[in-house]
């Protein structure tokens, strides 16, 4: 679903939240958020509107109140909690959203892609689980305590039938690799081949430390019955 030489709009998953019920109050805050981020991030030559105008230039975007864009990306920006993880949407997929009618379904799957992005951030891949996943989704930087703790919109869809429909079409439409475990382990740049290589891989050094720290305790074991304590200097 992305094109490498595409623009991005950078911004914190909180702003995400909300999206379900209105997607474009999200996107719009999202847009004017990221032309101020834009800017203060990369045209320290120049400040206030003037700044906010040469980055909306960059984006290509048009505001049709730029002040009211400016101040609000401003506050945006200065509201949101330092190391605050960053996502980026590119603008086909923004201009996609805010100009047409999309289903609930439709929503859901931006979610979970953005939601994953966020949480792999530069890995090739990662393991995840379905309470930090559907966090994301919801515009939490942390993984909640307990699902009721989710807003409504996205609560419904904490079920097992749900989660492995909007994994499925991830897999079917942006290419999104998933390998199911405890947690799931997820990639957008792997093959299927290398991912399961990277999880089973992982799964024996685990394994292998289990069996150590087993034989490990059943040594001491062994010696408190021989001996009644532990020697300082055992096997």
């Amino acid at each position: 679903m992305e094109e490498r030489n595409e623009k991005y709009f950078n911004f914190p998953i909180q702003l995400l939240e909300n999206f379900l019920i209105n997607k474009n109050e999200v996107l719009s805050n999202i847009s004017r958020y990221s032309v101020y981020f834009y800017g203060h991030s990369y045209l320290s030559y120049t400040e206030g509107l003037d700044m906010f105008s040469e980055s909306a230039d960059f984006f290509n975007i048009t505001f049709s109140d730029k002040d009211f864009a400016y101040k609000r990306g401003e506050m945006l920006y200065e509201s949101m909690p330092l190391n605050s993880p960053m996502v980026g949407l590119n603008l086909s997929i923004f201009w996609d959203f805010i100009k047409n009618e999309k289903t609930e379904f439709e929503k859901i799957t931006l979610l979970g892609f953005l939601a994953i992005k966020s949480i792999l951030q530069k890995k090739s891949y990662c393991k995840i689980t379905n309470k930090f996943w559907l966090s994301r989704m919801d515009g939490k930087a942390k993984a909640v305590s307990d699902t009721s703790n989710l807003s409504d919109s996205i609560l419904k869809y904490a079920v097992h039938y749900q989660l492995r429909k909007i994994k499925a079409e991830l897999e079917r439409s942006w290419n999104l690799k998933t390998v199911s475990g405890r947690g799931f382990n997820v990639s957008f740049t792997m093959s299927f081949d290398a991912l399961f290589y990277e999880v089973l891989k992982g799964r024996k050094k685990y394994k292998d430390f289990e069996i150590l720290k087993i034989k490990n305790e059943a040594k001491e074991k062994a010696l408190l019955r021989i001996y009644g304590t532990q020697p300082k200097d055992n096997l």
